[in-house]
C-alpha cells in the first residue's frame, strides 16, 4: 500500500513481479513484472505505471488460444480535487496528463497495476487479421478447412421469406408518376 500523502520528496518507486493474474472472461496475465512511481505534486499525486506480461486468452472469432506479450506504460495525475477531476486532464510541466479521482489516502499498487493492464488488454483479439471464425451451424474452425454444412445462400427460405419475396415481386414501381 502506498500512503499518497506521506510520500518522500524524491517520490516512491515500487517494483514487483506476479506469476499469474486472472482477469475477466478466462483471460490470464502470466509473468507480470511492474514498476509504480508516485510523486507528490501540490495536493495531487503524479503516478507512473510500467510493466510487461504475457496475455493469455482466446481469439474472439475462432476461440483458438492466444499468447500475446503485453506492455503497459501509463502516466496520470491522481487527485481529490473535484474541479480538476471534472476537467479530466491537467498540464504538469510539458505533459498533458489524464486526471483520475483518488478518494482514499492509500493506494493498493497491485490493484493499480492490474487496472492498467486490464485497460491495455485487447478487446477483440484475433489469432490472425483474416481469421475466418467458426461455422455457426456445426462449430468447425473455418481456418482449418471448410465444413460440410450448407452455405446460407443454399438454405431453403422460410415461409415468411417466401411470402415476402412473392409480395415484393408483384409490386410495380413507376418512377415517372
Amino acid at each position: 500500500m502506498i500512503d499518497l500523502y506521506k510520500l518522500p520528496p524524491e517520490g516512491l518507486r515500487l517494483n514487483g513481479t506476479t506469476a499469474q493474474v486472472d482477469l475477466e472472461g478466462g483471460v490470464v496475465l502470466r509473468d507480470l513484472s511492474w514498476s509504480v512511481f508516485a510523486l507528490a505534486s501540490d495536493r495531487d499525486v503524479f503516478l507512473e505505471v510500467k510493466g510487461q506480461a504475457l496475455w493469455q486468452g482466446a481469439c474472439s472469432r475462432c476461440l483458438a488460444p492466444l499468447d500475446r506479450p503485453l506492455a503497459v506504460e501509463s502516466q496520470f495525475l491522481g487527485s481529490k480535487d473535484a474541479e480538476l477531476v471534472g476537467r479530466g486532464s491537467h498540464t504538469l510541466g510539458t505533459q498533458d496528463l489524464d486526471v483520475v479521482f483518488l478518494p482514499e489516502d492509500r493506494l493498493d499498487e497491485a490493484e493499480l497495476v492490474r487496472e492498467q493492464f486490464e485497460l491495455q488488454a485487447p478487446m477483440r483479439p484475433l489469432c490472425a487479421e483474416d481469421c475466418k471464425g467458426l461455422c455457426p451451424t456445426c462449430g468447425k474452425n473455418w481456418n482449418k478447412g471448410p465444413c460440410h454444412c450448407r452455405p446460407e445462400a443454399e438454405l431453403v427460405p422460410s415461409a415468411l421469406n417466401q411470402a415476402l419475396t412473392k409480395a415484393l415481386a408483384g409490386i410495380k414501381l413507376d418512377p415517372e408518376s
